[in-house]
């Protein structure tokens, strides 16, 4: 538990210095948490759809094909994902010197880039399960729900989940899959892309992987 509320906590530092973010984020986030709503109460909640979702694409597998995969997983992964604020915390600075329509494109691509590698990656079924083993207050606000998947070999992934409240709903700004953060690698190669070679390369780098993992090639 110690590594992982110290992985945890290193993201609930960097919210603390989150960029205010814009009047159209708010908004989509607020719609988001609303359609959500029945399901996003708790942390726990939070996680049990997702898994839920994920569980259903990869019954689907094969027989229902990355297109249909996506269909399930692509509106559930928007509700319970902040993607306004996992994109500023993303792209530091950088990001309050885009302009709000390219913020909006951005969490756009971010929220579908998500779903996209979801569907590819969770793409068959043979008797794995979900199950959350524990959840832990980080500071008021800011939970972390820690859980695993056990594959049909036995072998368990560990998915540790960083939640914050917003408007009565929670909702993920952070994932450590295996005790790697997502936020610090899309952090990390992100920047690096929008340093050297601009925002519109970076996102066209995205909706290429997006088309890459459509046509089956992750």
């Amino acid at each position: 538990m110690r590594l992982k509320k110290t992985v945890l906590l290193s993201t609930v530092l960097a919210l603390s210095m989150v960029p205010v973010l814009p009047a159209w984020a708010g908004t989509a986030a607020a719609a988001s948490a609303s359609a959500a709503a029945t399901k996003a109460k708790t942390p726990q909640a939070t996680i049990d759809s997702l898994d839920a979702a994920l569980l259903k694409a990869m019954q689907g597998g094969s027989k229902i094909g990355y297109h249909g995969r996506y269909a399930i997983v692509s509106p559930v992964v928007r509700q319970v994902y902040d993607f306004p604020r996992i994109a500023s915390l993303t792209l530091g600075d950088y990001w309050t010197k885009l302009s709000p329509a390219q913020q909006k494109t951005f969490v756009d691509v971010l929220a579908e880039y998500t779903a996209a590698t979801y569907a590819a990656r969770f793409d068959s079924y043979a008797g794995e399960h979900f199950a959350v083993v524990s959840s832990q207050a980080m500071q008021p606000g800011t939970e972390g729900v820690f859980s695993t998947l056990t594959m049909h070999n036995g072998k368990v992934h560990r998915f540790d989940y960083l939640l914050q409240q917003h408007d009565g709903q929670w909702r993920i700004v952070n994932v450590v899959a295996d005790g790697v953060s997502d936020l610090s690698l899309k952090r990390a190669e992100y920047m690096e892309a929008i340093k050297s070679k601009g925002f519109p390369v970076l996102v066209a780098h995205l909706k290429a992987q997006i088309a890459s993992y459509a046509n089956g090639k992750s």
